[in-house]
């Protein structure tokens, strides 16, 4: 069988009708074995379309890429010019740009919004998650998506809040949005500012 059909066996005297009821009150279980099968099929690989722009603190930044024996990565103004010799990944290149100022740009925000807080994360670290902007653990374990950097400070610095608030409580209660709104006047703004910009964010 092949996974573009479905093969239904019966002895060779069963009469055609009775296969056919069989098929229809089977249909709601045969919709769900279809799918699950389906989702087992393995996807064929799309390669990823070249960048044409990278975002970077809520700039659109034009990308220059240019030959050169060696890699370099540069901002100038709102172009970023990429050096690369010419079978070189220059989208892995740009991705390593924006984590390298991820590293240092959010444990800043991070750490400023801590000192009015007056209680730390036992641990920071940036995630690479593919649809959470953040986490924090019970164990005070605080994490930040590094495509953050592509985000206005005003968002980064909601998020930071976020994680921040799940410290005194580990839930989505009235609480803990008081809590957000205290570090944060502005948070449901910045959050709802925050979903419509993600589908962006996370191609990269």
């Amino acid at each position: 069988m092949t996974t573009s059909e479905v093969r239904i066996h019966a002895p060779s005297w069963t009469p055609r009708a009775e296969i056919e009821g069989y098929v229809r009150k089977q249909h709601d279980w045969l919709q769900r074995a279809w799918a699950r099968m389906q989702s087992r099929v393995p996807q064929p690989c799309i390669p990823a379309e070249p960048l044409t722009e990278v975002r970077y603190l809520g700039r659109v930044l034009a990308l220059d890429i240019r030959p050169a024996l060696f890699t370099e990565v540069r901002r100038q103004g709102t172009t970023l010019y990429v050096y690369a010799p010419h079978d070189a990944d220059t989208g892995s290149l740009i991705r390593a740009w924006l984590l390298a100022r991820a590293e240092r740009l959010l444990a800043w925000r991070l750490a400023r919004i801590v000192r009015t807080l007056g209680r730390a994360p036992s641990r920071f670290a940036l995630s690479n998650a593919q649809t959470q902007w953040g986490s924090c653990t019970r164990r005070g374990h605080v994490r930040l998506n590094w495509r953050l950097v592509q985000a206005p400070l005003a968002l980064i610095d909601y998020v930071a809040a976020h994680e921040l608030a799940h410290l005194f409580h580990l839930d989505h209660s009235p609480r803990f949005w008081a809590k957000v709104a205290e570090l944060c006047p502005d948070a449901l703004a910045r959050r709802a500012e925050l979903r419509t910009m993600s589908s962006v964010l996370f191609q990269v």
